[in-house]
């Protein structure tokens, strides 16, 4: 790979990536969850390029094998908002799962306030509510197995992640509910606007790009980190160099280095000559990228 390309602003991508890590829902699929034939081929050749190439996703490993081995990679997945890292059918490089106290405290709310939540056990998601948002996720991301009680979830090992499924209106009030309940004994973060994500308080995206650090022997600086959502923050705060989209959570655009165009319109490869240093990357940095350049 040519690191010494200078771009057309005379301005080339201020570290020299070695990896990189991306989200699925939302960069490199679209909002629909479809994978373009562009976005695909992008992928395959930064790993080609020599770029150790990672998915640090929100979703359960079967989930994100199915992409993972669309893109032909050989690297562990970090899945369940990088609570779980690892390769199919092996036992986990990391796995973090909640207490059951949390367990309870959740179920307890549940009950109280009617909410819709699935618990992610040993790589299965359950749910004990058969309504519209369990054949919408079952159909758009993983199958959802419906028990018959709360009973049935207490009785199965501890869970890796639980996610509730709100409406966009009710996510401050339901997330002020989980907090408030669960305190410090959680990480509690969104992947969008519906999703209210309750993972271990030691997992978190940032956690699965160490994870994959150690594996690879690639330190986190020499990292690029690619995400839309609230849950990725902590992995772009993590890696040397983040990026984000215009069409991602706004929030995020004072904590990265990079804004582009999503990556299914045409992004993917504006992205990918970035990173391989083959076309102008100054036009898109952001004041946070500064850091690079001050002396």
């Amino acid at each position: 790979m040519d690191h010494s390309r200078y771009t057309e602003t005379g301005v080339k991508l201020p570290i020299r990536p070695r990896a990189i890590a991306f989200d699925l829902d939302g960069t490199l699929l679209d909002y629909d969850g479809r994978l373009s034939d562009g976005v695909s081929d992008a992928v395959k050749l930064m790993d080609r390029s020599g770029l150790k190439v990672f998915l640090v996703t929100g979703r359960l490993q079967p989930s994100c094998e199915v992409f993972w081995r669309k893109f032909g990679l050989d690297t562990p997945m970090a899945t369940c908002n990088g609570a779980h890292v690892g390769y199919p059918d092996q036992p986990p490089i990391f796995h973090s799962q909640l207490s059951d106290e949390v367990r309870r405290a959740v179920m307890d709310l549940e009950r109280r306030h009617g909410l819709y939540v699935n618990y992610y056990v040993n790589n299965q998601v359950y749910s004990v509510s058969d309504t519209p948002d369990r054949d919408w996720y079952s159909t758009q991301f993983s199958p959802v197995a419906l028990v018959d009680g709360l009973d049935d979830i207490l009785a199965m090992e501890l869970p890796t992640k639980i996610l509730s499924i709100v409406k966009t209106e009710d996510n401050r009030r339901v997330t002020g509910l989980f907090a408030d309940a669960l305190g410090d004994k959680v990480n509690l973060t969104e992947s969008n606007s519906r999703f209210i994500e309750i993972l271990p308080p030691n997992a978190d995206k940032a956690e699965g790009l160490r994870q994959l650090s150690r594996w690879s022997g690639i330190p986190p600086g020499d990292f690029v980190a690619v995400g839309d959502g609230l849950n990725d923050l902590p992995m772009l705060q993590a890696a040397g160099f983040s990026i984000t989209f215009d069409s991602g959570d706004k929030r995020l655009v004072d904590h990265v280095d990079m804004v582009l165009p999503p990556l299914w319109e045409g992004g993917m490869d504006l992205l990918a000559k970035v990173v391989l240093g083959m076309t102008d990357s100054g036009r898109f940095l952001t004041p946070r990228s500064q850091r690079f350049f001050r002396k």
